[in-house]
Formats: C-alpha cells, structure tokens, sequence
C-alpha cells in the first residue's frame, strides 16, 4: 500500500496495477501540503485499487467522514476529470475498499455472515444540525451523505472492533479528543 500517489505516470499506474498495489487516498493531506489533486478518475480507470486514508503528518485527523467529504470536494472541483463520488462510494472507500486495500477484505471490512462485528455509531445529540439532517433524511443513500458532509469525531457514540466496544479512552483518542475519562463502555 502506498499513500497519497498524486502524480503518477501512465505507465506507473501500470505497474501499481500489475503488482496489486494499493493507494491510500489523504485528501485533507494532500490538500495541506498543496501538493496536488488525486485523480481517482485515472487510477480507477487503470485498475489500481483506492481506499480513503488519513495523514496526520499533513492531514488533519483521522476522521474518514471528513477524508471522504474532502475527496468528494476534491473531485468535484476537476470537472470531467473527476470521478462522480456518491455516498455508497464514499462508504465503500471508506469500509469494504480500505479492508482490501490492506488485504483483509475476507476478514472484515463489511458486516458480512462469519466476519467480526467492526462498526462506528454515529449518534448526534438531540437537536444538533447532523440529528435533524439524519432524521429528515430521503433515505438510506441520502443519509450516508448527510453522515459524510455534517458528521464529526463528536458525533461518535461507541466504536466496535470485533464486537466489543473499545474502552472511552481509545474511542476519545480515535475521535481525535484526547485526553483520558476512566471506565469502559
């Protein structure tokens, strides 16, 4: 796996796709150290396989609702040389894409029969703009993209990793708070 890629030569693209590599898309990275815009459109195009990451020696944290939110931004502002990012995409970068990436994809990256129960639960506080939004909602798709554009480390509630809640303090440090509370979820 490789991150970032911003520049690649067609034939590097080759290569990276001959070799079953991987690319780990930091686009809040990439946007920082102004190095460029990713062409997702050209590494899909070439069969290189792309999963969203985080760089915190750049980027700005490990939210990849922020990542994805910043690709799909990204994309947007190549015009046809971006790639159409919709929800379900964005969730499958972020899920199912990053599990293959690492080579994992039979273990986990999905909730699939006789795969370990891996999830993060977004619940917004009552009230908040991401509350109303999820429960004003078109539907599932439309809320995958409101969780994308309006969700924060904040709106965590529990993270699971093979079905047991991780401790407060690994969430709170996931969730880029810091800081220590004491006791388990």
């Amino acid at each position: 796996m490789l991150a970032h890629n911003v520049h690649p030569t067609d034939d590097e693209l080759a290569l990276l796709r001959s070799r079953g590599t991987s690319i780990a898309h930091c686009p809040t990275s990439n946007a920082a150290l102004g190095s460029g815009i990713y062409s997702l459109a050209r590494h899909v195009t070439a069969g290189v396989w792309v999963a969203l990451g985080s760089d915190v020696g750049a980027g700005t944290g490990f939210s990849l609702l922020k990542e994805g939110l910043q690709a799909y931004f990204l994309q947007q502002l190549l015009g046809e040389a971006g790639y159409c990012l919709t929800p379900a995409h964005l969730l499958h970068l972020a899920t199912t894409a990053g599990a293959d990436a690492l080579g994992l994809g039979h273990e986990v990256g999905d909730l699939g029969v006789g795969k370990p129960f891996d999830a993060v639960w977004l619940r917004p506080r009552p009230g908040t703009t991401l509350d109303i939004a999820l429960r004003t909602a078109a539907g599932p798709e439309d809320a995958v993209a409101r969780a994308f554009a309006l969700g924060t480390p904040a709106d965590i509630d529990t993270v699971w990793v093979d079905g047991e809640p991780l401790s407060m303090d690994v969430q709170r440090v996931l969730a880029g708070h810091g800081g220590h509370r004491r006791g388990t979820m």
